[in-house]
């Protein structure tokens, strides 16, 4: 078998071909047993370690990619997503609201217009105004604290 892409050369290859997976150390035969509690200490001193085979280097698909940080960005995604739906809605019934007002408005002016002329009031007309005051009016005042006071 050839050199890998990643490899530098052929020795690199070969290395990686014949090292154990997962760094294990190499089976020697020619390493001296561990002395025996009470007896003298051999002549030669023995090494700290036995060898250890090279690691195999990493490919691509074991390498896991992180942006940094623990993905706090994606914990929040959903809680970012209903603040923005619920900004839009608030938004909408306000704008639902100052329709009503302007409405509301409208039927006044007309309504004090006409029984100025002389007719009657009409009690329908007048009940819808009151309607339209009582349900734009309080959103509104509620809207406008939230969003430019508070």
């Amino acid at each position: 078998m050839g050199p890998s892409k990643r490899s530098a050369g052929p020795k690199d290859d070969i290395a990686a071909n014949a090292a154990p997976p997962h760094g294990t150390p190499l089976p020697n035969a020619s390493l001296p047993a561990a002395p025996l509690p009470g007896a003298p200490a051999p002549a030669t001193p023995l090494s700290a370690a036995p060898p250890m085979a090279p690691r195999p280097r990493a490919t691509s698909t074991q390498r896991v990619y992180s942006p940094g940080g623990c993905g706090c960005a994606l914990l929040m995604a959903p809680v970012v997503a209903a603040g923005i739906g619920l900004a839009a809605l608030s938004l909408g019934l306000a704008f639902l609201a100052l329709i009503a007002l302007i409405a509301a408005i409208v039927l006044t002016v007309r309504e004090i217009k006409r029984t100025r002329s002389g007719a009657g009031a009409r009690t329908g007309f007048v009940i819808a105004a009151t309607v339209l005051y009582a349900l734009s009016l309080p959103y509104l005042g509620l809207f406008s604290w939230f969003w430019f006071v508070d």
